[in-house]
């Protein structure tokens, strides 16, 4: 049994020390989710509805999904929630506009590449070192896009949602949602070729 089916089994028994390592593993990325959604300020409030919610219903999970996605889904039904009954609307500014894409010059006429990106290793111990210091840096360039784009970046990339479940939850197409998610990506590897070239972030 791998360790996600224990944790989950453990959820169902409702063992405490699978509650708390469930909490270590996931409540801060999903403070990370609802924060573009709701605000910082009710973020935790979310977070923390969706323990609730989810603790009281973990004997209905099937287990389809991981427990990451079904806790991901709760968590935007309660910010919904939480911003219909604030009636509070969603602020997209901007969302639509290119300001300029992080890897213009890098293509050319034809959509080759003009300036490859360096090839990506880790061969020596001191590019081994170097890895706490990306997953620091990567942390910190999603807090720096758009709202519009890291919502979009978290719900796909680390909760998995699909395409129309992301659309429908921020009243957007999801051609829209698929032209944010680019964007996101355009910066974060522009942030990562600038790491690798320059080793700073």
């Amino acid at each position: 049994m791998d360790a996600e089916r224990q944790l989950i089994e453990g959820l169902r028994r409702g063992e405490s020390g699978a509650c708390e390592a469930a909490i270590r593993t996931h409540h801060r990325f999903l403070i990370a989710m609802a924060a573009p959604l709701v605000g910082a300020d009710l973020a935790a409030d979310v977070a923390q509805e969706t323990w609730i919610r989810a603790f009281a219903a973990i004997g209905t999970f099937e287990g389809r999904s991981r427990l990451r996605t079904w806790l991901a889904r709760i968590a935007l039904n309660e910010a919904r929630s939480l911003l219909r009954q604030r009636r509070r609307e969603l602020s997209w500014e901007g969302w639509g506009e290119d300001s300029g894409s992080p890897l213009a010059g890098r293509f050319d006429a034809a959509g080759e590449w003009a300036r490859p990106p360096l090839p990506w290793h880790h061969d020596t111990p001191e590019a081994l070192l170097t890895e706490a210091e990306l997953h620091t840096c990567i942390r910190k360039h999603l807090h720096r896009l758009p709202a519009d784009q890291q919502a979009v970046v978290t719900m796909r990339e680390l909760a998995g949602l699909e395409f129309a479940e992301i659309a429908e939850t921020l009243g957007l197409t999801a051609g829209n949602v698929r032209v944010l998610l680019h964007r996101a990506r355009q910066r974060l590897q522009a942030m990562l070729e600038h790491f690798e070239e320059e080793g700073t972030c």
